[in-house]
């Protein structure tokens, strides 16, 4: 077998692509022709379906600049030839792979094409995307009545989203009674769908149901929990303490609030956006130099990791290639697609790895992440990003590590697939806090001005994680407790925590079905806990290098810490949120000053405040 060296898919190279694919089918064919596998022709088989992945999944980062739909059928012919398929399972089924590593990649193979033949359950799949494409049209009528109440506000949303409009519109005004008035007639706008939301969201639960039990799980969590590595007491147990140290938290908060606010009465976060403004002085936040904020995170990596990051050439102005090495060699690369250009496909910021780590009796393919960002230039067209993309990238930047990272050798058995569900975010939530490391401002070279505007955006956004602590607990435990139970639906789970915590004094119904058509929800039902295990995995974790200097760190103690972001046999342990409401609650809204109004606020007569 041949070292293999594939490179990034050349964007202007379409024939060379289908050059390499005609030669990868030929050789697939070669493999399943001979009387048996081996366990090097197993390795070279998932190195080949690694390799074809790698090229869809790159073409298809990158589809605003290459129409690749000549290629399509080749990856028809590789993913959906019923008769490939079987061969290549009958000849896994006569295989034995002496070494453990090979013969759990054949398991493994094995599951996955048994399950490619196994007749799946169509009507329910096709009953769930259509309750999921009606809530979220739902979704959109509430977006489409709340944008009218702007505009009879006198505040259009225009391009940006009327939530952030809302809030920002919240901010300015000065009476709380209006303030108020305008806090319940945006509730009331989302609200008035809720009936039929809740009635889809309650259909997708019942049709999981049906599946479960089909597929002979006891519960649509316990067919979760399969990719878990953590008992779903252990996170019952952590989910309930989370949610309790979340309102002690909560109730803090809407008493600094009330400090601020003094008139806040019965309803103190209607005026949460207007003490945040009242508390910052309505400063506007500085935008800091994209270049200077990659080299920062490359500097934590090399030395939390002993990694070297070096920025590549390449064909495609907006893309920054970096390869990654350590002391032993070459680890992999990452690719980091950040502007948005107007035409991206994507959604929100995500990270792909778009091909799994091989290094196998010869064959070699080096893991390559992709991290996908919306970016928008400052109005100076500069390469320059918000403390907000900052924290984003920082988080993105921790989840290509990560799929680099993994220790498996085998391309079936790697990658951020192979994690347990509840170690997905660790280290992308680790990476995200060095935004706030005391070093991050020598290293961006800012003045004393954009050093106390870099103070208050970590200020705004800390305080802004505040005001999430109870949304964030209910919302998992609420997720956790449906999915675990046959029958019943949102209302009921709500109810019942209601019941045992008293969460409807300080929440809604209403502020949680949206949330159950995000993707998270749709692929893994009930696992929405492991945002915070992430969370309180990652304080716990950062703060020792908190209070270190960053010049100090050295790679000597990162194999432990980090072991179970890179390797799945490593056991889970169930995270301790204080260090979590620690870090947070380090930001006050009220330090006991009085308070005073901030440049800017609207008084009562707001036009359309009364509308």
């Amino acid at each position: 077998m041949s070292v293999d060296p594939v490179l990034a898919p050349d964007r202007e190279s379409l024939t060379a692509m289908e050059e390499a694919l005609e030669a990868m089918m030929s050789r697939l064919r070669e493999i399943v022709a001979e009387p048996r596998l081996t366990q090097e022709t197993l390795v070279e088989i998932t190195s080949i379906y690694n390799n074809v992945a790698y090229i869809f999944l790159y073409l298809e980062a990158n589809d605003e600049f290459v129409d690749f739909e000549r290629l399509l059928p080749w990856r028809d012919a590789f993913h959906k030839d019923p008769e490939l398929d079987r061969r290549i399972l009958e000849k896994l089924l006569l295989l034995r792979c002496p070494d453990p590593e090979a013969e759990e990649s054949r398991l493994a193979y094995v599951a996955q094409l048994s399950a490619k033949q196994e007749p799946a359950d169509i009507a329910i799949e096709e009953e769930l995307d259509a309750l999921l494409t009606e809530a979220k049209g739902v979704l959109d009528d509430v977006q489409r009545d709340q944008a009218r109440l702007l505009e009879r506000l006198g505040t259009p949303a225009g391009s940006g989203t009327p939530s952030a409009v809302f809030y920002k519109l919240s901010s300015q005004v000065g009476s709380p009674a209006t303030r108020g008035k305008l806090a319940r007639a945006w509730q009331g706008a989302r609200d008035a769908h809720l009936p039929r939301l809740l009635g889809l969201v309650d259909g997708m639960i019942e049709a999981r149901r049906r599946q479960s039990a089909a597929q002979g799980h006891p519960s649509v969590l316990a067919r979760t929990f399969t990719k878990c590595a953590v008992e779903e007491a252990d996170v019952a147990a952590f989910l309930e303490r989370h949610l309790a140290q979340a309102l002690t938290a909560h109730t803090e908060l809407e008493a600094e609030i009330e400090q601020l606010c003094p008139d806040a009465g019965d309803e103190p976060f209607a005026h949460f956006a207007h003490s945040v403004r009242t508390a910052t002085g309505g400063a506007k936040p500085p935008m800091f130099d994209l270049d200077d904020c990659l080299d920062y995170i490359f500097t934590v990596a090399r030395h939390v990791f002993g990694l070297t990051l070096t920025r590549q050439a390449t064909g495609a102005a907006q893309v920054v290639t970096v390869a990654v090495r350590s002391e032993h060699g070459e680890v992999g690369h990452i690719n980091f697609d950040l502007w948005d250009t107007g035409n991206k496909t994507i959604g929100a910021n995500h990270t792909k790895g778009i091909r799994n780590r091989t290094d196998w009796s010869g064959v070699v393919q080096r893991p390559v992440a992709y991290v996908s960002c919306r970016f928008r230039p400052g109005a100076d067209g500069g390469g320059r990003i918000t403390f907000q993309n900052m924290h984003s990238l920082f988080h993105e930047f921790g989840h290509a590590l990560n799929h680099l990272l993994i220790r498996k050798r085998i391309s079936n058995r790697s990658g951020l697939e192979y994690l347990p569900l509840e170690r997905l975010e660790h280290l992308s939530m680790w990476c995200e806090k060095w935004a706030y490391h005391p070093d991050l401002a020598r290293y961006l070279s800012l003045t004393p001005a954009a050093e106390d505007g870099l103070a208050l955006c970590r200020r705004i956004k800390m305080i802004e994680y505040r005001r999430t602590y109870l949304e964030r607990a209910v919302l998992a435990l609420l997720d956790f407790d449906v999915h675990r139970r046959a029958d019943g639906g949102l209302a009921d789970s709500f109810r019942r925590l209601d019941e045992r915590f008293g969460i409807g004094r300080h929440c809604t119904l209403g502020d949680f079905p949206g949330y159950f058509t995000w993707p998270m929800f749709t692929a893994n039902p009930g696992a929405n806990f492991a945002y915070l295990f992430g969370a309180a995995d990652s304080a716990q974790k950062f703060a020792p290098f908190h209070r270190t200097p960053l010049a100090d760190v050295t790679p000597d103690q990162a194999p432990e810490l980090f072991l179970p972001c890179f390797d799945f046999e490593a056991p889970t342990t169930r995270p301790d949120s204080e260090a979590l409401f620690a870090f947070y609650d380090a930001a006050r809204l009220h330090d006991g000053t009085a308070p005073s109004a901030p440049a800017g606020t609207r008084g009562a007569q707001h036009p359309g405040a009364d509308a």
